[in-house]
Parts: structure tokens; sequence; C-alpha cells
């Protein structure tokens, strides 16, 4: 029967951290809590931005495509509702290269704010443990 060691419960001072480590260490966990609260506000103010543009856009083209049908119902030779449809085509293009345009300005403005509260969150976090030690 192999020998087994016994298990101690005292509690020696290898084992006993410091009291100021420990509010160190609670003061860290705070500035993490905290900075990371401003992350999920980035990603809502994002989603809601990008949301909201996109569905503008779809409301903005649906108007169009409404005016488009109506164009074409009241057209009494070809040739007229070939123009109609031209015309559209013509103002799809447009339309969707300046959402392009809208939306990439709208990412590059996201993203900005984002390095901006990780690099705040890198900061506090960088500032309490330099002053833990």
């Amino acid at each position: 029967m192999p020998a087994t060691k016994p298990v101690s419960d005292a509690f020696t001072a290898d084992r006993i951290m410091p009291a100021a480590k420990v509010e160190e260490g609670i003061e860290i966990v705070k500035a993490q809590f905290a900075s990371a609260t401003v992350l999920p506000q980035k990603i809502w103010e994002t989603q809601f931005a990008l949301a909201a543009e996109i569905l503008t856009f779809m409301g903005r083209r649906m108007q169009a495509q409404a005016e488009f049908c109506t164009k074409l119902g009241r057209c009494t030779e070809f040739g007229e509702a070939i123009g109609v449809q031209q015309d559209f085509a013509r103002g799809v293009g447009g339309a969707y290269a300046d959402e392009a345009g809208k939306l990439s300005t709208l990412a590059r403005k996201n993203m900005d704010a984002w390095t901006g509260a990780s690099a705040q969150y890198v900061s506090n976090l960088t500032a309490l443990q330099k002053k833990a030690a």
C-alpha cells in the first residue's frame, strides 16, 4: 500500500497574500470592469448607426421603386416605357454608389470610436498596473 502524505490546512506565510496586493488586484479588476463597459456601448452605437443608415437607404429605394412603377404604369407607348426604365436604372447606380460611400464613412468613424475605446481601456489598465507596481 502506497504511503500518503498528510494534508495540512495550516496557513503559512507564503500562502497568505499581503493585504496591499489584494487591494491592488481589486483596483485593477474595478478598472477593467469600468473600461469594459465602454466597449459594449460603442458596439451598440455602431450597430444602431449602421442599421439606421441601411434602413433609411432601403426606404429611399422602395420609394424610388414605387415612383418607377407609377411612371411605368402611366406610359402609353413602348418607347416611353423604355425611357422610364433607363432613367430608373441610371438613378439606381448612382444611389448605390452614394450609399457605399456613406457606409464606408460611417464604418471608418465607428472603427475610430472602437480604437479610441480600446486605447482608453488599455491606458486605464496600464495606469493601474503601474500604480500597483
